[in-house]
């Protein structure tokens, strides 16, 4: 099935949120500290992470040159490279890829419903491929930041951060869950593809997808 003309792709969506993020920190005056800490805060009003700040070994947080610090020493992303994703930026910002998407499934099924396509809805299949794309974050960033040079502490961590608490973001439970709407909403065989080409890039991500039952 031809993929649908705007996609959300959150594996390659995952991997450039990392090489930009990587570069984000491997600008950051570190001295001959190794980092200890990334701390990836996320706001309710944005589906992308908005600041990040980086804490050294010493426990001090790496200045980013040229920018001025927000209140909390964090300092704003700054997304240099592009990405065909179609995930918006703003939670209030027109969803292009999911308004395709439903229209197509509704083609499909007249009985789809669309209030279960969205990011408003954290229950929902995008919002809980959102989280394992955050999760995938966790391993790429190290081995990104690696390859670019910057030296970690062993026990080296990437945070994610709402604003009052610090969030996980387990593989089993984003699983089950999927499993559990996939179950109620993607019955339909063709839909579950077309839902597999909208979400994912990579083929082996997409046949991971199909399989959920």
């Amino acid at each position: 099935m031809a993929n649908l003309p705007q996609n959300y792709h959150f594996d390659q969506w995952a991997e450039f949120l990392t090489v930009t993020l990587s570069e984000n920190i491997a600008r950051c005056q570190r001295g001959q500290n190794k980092v200890k800490k990334v701390r990836l805060t996320l706001h309710e009003q944005s589906n992308w992470p908005v600041t990040f700040k980086v804490i050294l070994e010493n426990e001090l947080i790496a200045p980013y040159p040229y920018k001025p610090a927000l209140n909390d020493g964090s300092y704003e992303i700054e997304h240099m490279y592009s990405t065909a994703s179609k995930i918006p930026y703003g939670s209030n910002v027109t969803d292009s890829a999911a308004k395709l998407f439903i229209e197509h499934a509704k083609r499909l099924d007249s009985n789809f419903l669309s209030d279960t396509w969205s990011f408003h809805n954290h229950e929902s299949i995008p919002s809980l491929l959102r989280q394992l794309a955050f999760r995938s974050m966790s391993t790429l960033v190290p081995k990104q930041l690696e390859q670019q040079g910057v030296n970690l502490t062993d026990d080296f961590t990437l945070q994610f951060f709402d604003g009052s608490n610090y969030l996980s973001f387990s593989y089993d439970a984003i699983k089950q869950a999927l499993i559990e709407q996939m179950g109620f909403y993607m019955t339909n065989s063709k839909i579950k593809e077309s839902a597999a080409n909208t979400c994912f890039k990579h083929t082996h991500n997409r046949s991971w997808f199909k399989q959920l039952s």
